[in-house]
């Protein structure tokens, strides 16, 4: 079987067709990738966490951001829709580009299985090349399970889990506890 040919394209005609197309997509150093559609329990962890962390951060400056925002990684190499952003202060997008937001503190991914290997890999590394990300959250969606990946202050990371429906869940770079309970709720009920 002969391999798929693929077509390199610059991020700027990534950012031109996205405008116009009704599907989600990722850009990852040349190459466009189309996001899966989420399942329930996906969309319910984001908003349940998202709700958490709003409430949380209300009055403090801060911005919750749903996966319909764009982010420019650091490197400038993946443009991506995470499915949570945390914004503190002003909001730093790319020129021109109103929908593309390159100055998050915080960032969570819910793990799905078709995503998980390139929000672990890919998405890792660039997130971690980001200068303003501070940290950053892998959900699980089959057990409550929180992978926190927090920047030192020397620049080293660092990663800390976070397991049980009884425990809470620390977010240092926002200065915020969450119950897992209330990030897991009706989500792993049959």
């Amino acid at each position: 079987m002969a391999a798929p040919h693929l077509t390199w394209i610059s991020s700027d005609e990534f950012l031109d067709q996205e405008e116009l197309s009704e599907a989600k997509h990722m850009y990852y150093a040349g190459i466009v990738t189309a996001m899966a559609g989420g399942t329930f329990e996906h969309g319910r962890l984001a908003m349940n966490l998202g709700g958490q962390l709003y409430g949380a951060l209300r009055g403090r400056g801060c911005a919750v951001l749903g996966s319909d925002v764009l982010f420019e990684t650091g490197s400038q190499d993946m443009l991506t829709y995470p499915d949570l952003m945390v914004v503190c202060g002003p909001v730093e997008r790319k020129p021109g580009k109103r929908n593309v937001i390159t100055n998050p503190i915080f960032l969570v991914e819910v793990l799905s299985p078709s995503t998980e290997a390139i929000d672990r890999g890919a998405k890792s590394r660039e997130y971690r090349l980001s200068p303003s990300i501070r940290q950053y959250a892998l959900v699980s969606q089959d057990q409550p399970l929180i992978e926190i990946h927090t920047r030192a202050a020397d620049g080293h990371w660092w990663i800390s889990e976070v397991t049980g429906l009884d425990a809470d869940c620390a977010f240092s770079s926002l200065e915020c506890t969450v119950p897992m309970a209330a990030i897991y709720e009706g989500v792993l009920e049959e």
